[in-house]
Order: structure tokens, then C-alpha cells, then sequence
């Protein structure tokens, strides 16, 4: 898995403080790269749910991730984040991540606001947010 990775993503997923059985929101993670990786990371007890806005997107990461979305280690979602709400009685998540989400990285500030609003509603308290906007990773603040 890890050899699908482009250097700039190995470094991304290397930098998340990731656990087995943690459950992580991937933010504008199609193809599935990235999340094929982290789900193995947080192995059989964890999941990752990517997030993108693309319908193409979306479907070409169930395609990639069949494996891991047939085993339920991984699922998707097709909206933006400053859009998005959880199914209700989805579980929270623990660590949330993004890389190039102009919402997240200060090419759309006006989205900034209500992304970060969704993205606190969908991690448990004190859930962490991670934006490629430092080296690799910057951690934001979501109180």
C-alpha cells in the first residue's frame, strides 16, 4: 500500500499521529490513496471515511479502496465540507485530515468558517484537524 503513495502523501500520513482502531475523516481524499493507507494504519477495529465533492471523485475511490470499503474499514461520502453533515448516528470520528481542500488551505476564505464548523461536529471533543499547510501537517485549533 504504502508504495502507492507519492512522497508528498507518504510524508502527509507518516505526520498523523494515527492508532490502531481510530477512527479518521480524510477531507478531499479522492482517489483513495492516502485513506488505503491510513485505513491499514488504524487497522481491522479502525475506519476511514473520505470526503470529497467530486462524484467522480468518489466513485473512482470506491474503486480503488474496494477492498477495504467490502471489508467496512473504509467508506465515502460525496459533498463539500463546508457542506457536509454526518448521517445521523454515525459514529465520530478522532482525527480529521486535509490536503489541498481550498476551503481548509486559504484559497476560499469565505468556506473556511463553516468547513472547520462541520468538521468540529464530526470528531469527538478534543478531535484533531490536520491541514497541509505546514510541514507536511499544521494542526488547527477547532475550539
Amino acid at each position: 500500500m504504502t508504495s502507492e503513495l507519492s512522497p508528498r502523501l507518504r510524508r502527509v500520513v507518516d505526520a498523523l499521529p494515527l492508532e490502531p482502531g481510530m477512527r479518521v475523516l480524510e477531507i478531499g481524499g479522492a482517489p483513495g490513496a492516502a485513506a488505503r493507507e491510513v485505513a491499514a494504519r488504524v487497522g481491522p477495529r479502525g475506519h476511514v471515511l473520505v470526503l470529497d465533492r467530486s462524484e467522480a471523485g468518489i466513485r473512482r475511490t470506491r474503486a480503488n479502496c474496494r477492498l477495504e470499503v467490502d471489508a467496512g474499514r473504509l467508506s465515502t461520502m460525496c459533498a463539500a465540507v463546508e457542506d457536509f453533515e454526518l448521517e445521523p448516528g454515525t459514529a465520530l470520528f478522532d482525527l480529521a485530515f486535509a490536503c489541498r481542500v481550498g476551503a481548509l488551505d486559504g484559497r476560499h476564505p469565505r468556506l473556511y468558517a463553516p468547513a472547520l464548523a462541520n468538521i468540529r461536529t464530526a470528531l469527538v471533543p478534543n478531535g484533531r484537524l490536520y491541514v497541509d499547510t505546514g510541514s507536511p501537517l499544521s494542526a488547527i485549533r477547532l475550539e
